[in-house]
């Protein structure tokens, strides 16, 4: 990756907010330099993480709130017309309508006039859809091979076309198309059954129409030496509860940012008890204290630096409006004064 952040502020998809507008004006006014798409669930069960991105899947049937796919191929006509447009590269049929993402249709709007250096959007990613959501059968639908090679083709489409839209609004911003996956935290447990093969050649089929920046987002604790070897750009962790996870992998996370890559810093808590406790004093303290663990470990302090993100350890949707905006605020508080002690005010490149 070429970029180098320099520990600019980034931002986890989802808040409190129900109206689109209003969220994406608290994220412009923190992340004027970087912002990204509000994802607002509690707006529309449409905006729900699993339902979020299934806009023309075939199979998809929604019924109030629940929701589950189709054996394949069922009905078949929308099997026809899916494997037609994505065999004619129709990118339009994969886009996210407005009712099911506003905040992402409202920030392209509000972007017209602006020049960030870089705009991050979100996707759920392979693992976490495939194992959320099952067919009529209850069987989560990754474990079906023609549902699973549907929602990995559907999955990289709707992430590419993400990319197009901030590249034709901004096109001198670098993009970043980060693929949500909480579902990874229980890799290794009873629950997955899924090897490491499996989840990076599902990983690397979904970010591999990407032109741009592509990224992760893990919050809880994982087999990070996966996820390194799947050509993603930047690894967004819980960096505020589950950093000792990270430091077992410091000889993995040297040489991934070496080669290039970067980490977000999930350092400002995303939950109430934890949020209503801490300060920027509070924060800049638990952030130098773990990245001198990290340097301590043999990764150099300028590759640190440089190749870092500062963001919230998770997405905001279960907080007040009122503590998701501290969260935003102390994130960019946080960014702003590293960067000013580090000297790396207006180092991106």
């Amino acid at each position: 990756m070429k970029f180098k952040p320099s520990l600019l502020p980034i931002g986890i998809g989802s808040l409190p907010h129900v109206d689109p507008y209003e969220a994406c004006r608290i994220i412009l006014n923190y992340f004027p330099e970087s912002p990204y798409w509000p994802q607002l669930p509690l707006r529309s069960p449409k905006e729900g993480m699993l339902v979020q991105f299934t806009e023309g899947m075939p199979g998809f049937v929604m019924e109030d709130e629940k929701f589950y796919f189709n054996t394949p191929f069922n009905p078949n006509s929308e099997w026809e017309r899916f494997y037609e447009v994505y065999f004619n590269e129709d990118l339009d049929y994969f886009k996210t309508g407005e009712q099911y993402a506003s905040g992402l249709h409202t920030l392209l709007r509000l972007l017209k006039d602006r020049r960030p250096i870089f705009v991050k959007g979100q996707i759920t990613g392979p693992i976490t859809l495939g194992l959320g959501i099952s067919d009529e059968k209850k069987i989560p639908i990754l474990y079906d091979p023609n549902l699973r090679e549907m929602i990995l083709k559907s999955i990289a489409m709707k992430a590419k076309w993400q990319e197009t839209q901030f590249r034709n609004i901004t096109p001198d911003s670098k993009s970043i198309i980060f693929f949500d996956e909480p579902l990874l935290s229980s890799y290794g447990s009873i629950s997955m059954n899924l090897g490491s093969n499996e989840i990076i050649e599902y990983l690397k089929k979904s970010i591999y129409e990407l032109k741009d920046l592509s990224g992760i987002h893990i919050c809880g604790a994982t087999d990070w030496s996966i996820i390194m070897k799947m050509g993603i750009n930047v690894i967004h962790f819980d960096a505020y509860r589950f950093f000792p996870n990270m430091l077992a992998y410091t000889k993995e996370l040297k040489e991934f940012l070496l080669s290039g890559g970067a980490i977000g810093w999930g350092i400002v808590p995303s939950e109430e008890e934890y949020l209503k406790v801490e300060s920027l004093s509070t924060l800049i303290a638990n952030f130098e204290e773990k990245i001198d663990l990290l340097f301590r470990e043999g990764i150099p302090f300028e590759i640190l630096l440089e190749n870092s993100f500062i963001s919230q350890s998770c997405g905001l949707s279960s907080l007040s409006e009122e503590l998701a905006e501290k969260a935003l605020k102390l994130t960019s508080e946080l960014s702003k004064k590293l960067r000013e002690k580090f000297k790396l005010l207006g180092q991106y490149r």
